[in-house]
């Protein structure tokens, strides 16, 4: 299991993809702060909802480039057939799948936390820079730098699941990315109730960024997203372990 995991490291090391998600979301990050801080008028910003609103963005890039992180990990080796290779050094697929898991929770907790804190910091410093008055105490920014981090690892663990089991990598991506930045956005729109249990919403919960009680706790966030990670996972190393690879 440890050589497995050394491997796994060495691929997530050596690879270009991980730095070019990494520059990609920190590019996008400053873009959302352009949008977002500096484009409204400062009194639309005065307020602690619209300010909370500002970090849910930085918390939501997060967790999808650690769901990218997680669902690349495994579409790439089948796409360019080194999976193959891997099964044979490691004919018995669970540990790979699982030392996938733990490399893919430990990158999504950098992700997220570098994420959520460079966000933080710019936000912030662009609030000052324009005479905005932040709403937000140190608790607050506490929980929403724990909560990223905590948040975007369970979401890698949900990209892994997703990956293994449609295996298409560009399938795994646009899916990810149209949920992240398009389908839960509608449905958190359309109908809040039910809209707070689906996964980005609770990660957003557990970074304690609960805009006029529209989402979950943190505690029953971590519990839901905690559950979604569970059973894609589990979907995906079931799927992994069965199945041919072609």
């Amino acid at each position: 299991m440890i050589g497995t995991l050394r491997s796994e490291l060495l691929k997530l090391r050596s690879t270009r993809t991980t730095l070019l998600l990494f520059v990609t979301m920190v590019a996008l990050v400053a873009l959302v702060v352009a949008m977002h801080v500096l484009a409204p008028s400062a009194a639309s910003l005065a307020t602690r909802s619209m300010q909370l609103r500002v970090f849910q963005v930085g918390s939501g890039i997060g967790m999808l480039f650690a769901g990218l992180v997680g669902a690349i990990s495994i579409t790439a080796e089948l796409r360019y057939g080194t999976i193959r290779p891997t099964f044979l050094v490691s004919p018995r697929r669970g540990p790979v799948i699982a030392a996938k898991l733990v490399v893919g929770l430990l990158t999504g907790i950098i992700f997220g936390l570098l994420s959520q804190g460079i966000m933080a910091a710019a936000a912030t410093a662009a609030f000052s820079a324009r005479g905005v008055v932040n709403t937000l105490g140190t608790g607050d920014y506490v929980q929403i730098l724990l909560g990223g981090a905590a948040a975007a690892p369970l979401w890698s663990a949900i990209g892994l699941g997703i990956g293994a089991v449609v295996r298409n990598q560009i399938g795994a991506i646009v899916g990810l990315c149209a949920w992240a930045l398009l389908v839960e956005s509608i449905v958190v729109g359309f109908v809040p109730s039910f809209g707070r249990f689906l996964p980005g919403a609770s990660g957003l919960a557990l970074a304690g960024l609960n805009d006029n009680g529209k989402l979950l706790g943190p505690a029953a966030g971590v519990l839901v997203l905690a559950g979604y990670a569970v059973i894609t996972a589990a979907a995906g190393w079931a799927m992994t372990v069965r199945r041919d690879v072609a």
